[in-house]
């Protein structure tokens, strides 16, 4: 995939394009009434094909964000979230820069859906998502990554700036109040640097430490070790 940044930058330069050519149009048109003292129709006619020009634009840029966010979270999704991820990495190759990733996952979600139900677990998932989100820089990409588990991708950032923002999500997190006790609801997080690997093993060294952080005692932010 090349991208959804791409596909709306062609998308912008397409009707650019349609309003200059409809624009020239208008032009011709005026010339011709002028000349011909038409009537005011083929001005209203050209206008509205103006109109429709920037409706189109509109519409498409809505049907363009909503495939890249998840449906119930709000946050990127999965698709996008790849995107994005391998985009990242050829940047970082390319240009020598820092990149982490964090897997967020929640702990003993199914035994919480199982007490309190899926609508409140919905709920708890909306929550966590809102919350990952106003804790990251706008250029860090927020997404659902499947299930009760969000990802993180923070560009141009180490390892110790990514924990420290991780670490105040996952203390807020806690202390939350999603309808249950404080502390009832709480995340394991991993953070590893990315190394140059491809993305399989990329994704695959951040499942790891996520798996250590919920064997270990959950509820804590586990990163790489150098």
């Amino acid at each position: 995939m090349k991208g959804f940044r791409r596909v709306e930058q062609r998308l912008k330069v397409l009707c650019i394009f349609l309003t200059i050519v409809v624009a020239c149009v208008v032009a011709v048109q005026f010339l011709d009434i002028s000349a011909h003292l038409k009537s005011a129709w083929t001005v209203f006619l050209i206008l509205t094909n103006l109109a429709l020009v920037r409706q189109l634009y509109k519409c498409a840029s809505y049907f363009l964000l909503n495939s890249t966010k998840d449906e119930l979270t709000g946050v990127y999704n999965y698709r996008y979230f790849i995107t994005r991820l391998e985009e990242e990495m050829s940047r970082s190759v390319r240009y020598q820069r820092p990149l982490v990733l964090a897997f967020i996952d929640c702990d003993n979600f199914k035994n919480f859906n199982d007490n309190y139900g899926h609508m409140e677990g919905n709920s708890v998932l909306k929550q966590i998502g809102k919350i990952l989100k106003e804790n990251t820089r706008s250029s860090d990409i927020v997404a659902r990554f499947g299930g009760d588990e969000f990802a993180v991708i923070f560009p141009e950032i180490g390892l110790t700036n990514a924990r420290a923002v991780m670490e105040r999500a996952r203390a807020i997190i806690e202390n939350a109040v999603f309808k249950v006790e404080p502390g009832e609801v709480t995340v394991s997080i991993s953070l590893v640097n990315y190394d140059g690997e491809d993305l399989n093993v990329f994704l695959e060294r951040a499942d790891a430490y996520l798996y250590k952080a919920k064997m270990d005692r959950k509820n804590r932010v586990v990163e790489q070790q150098a």
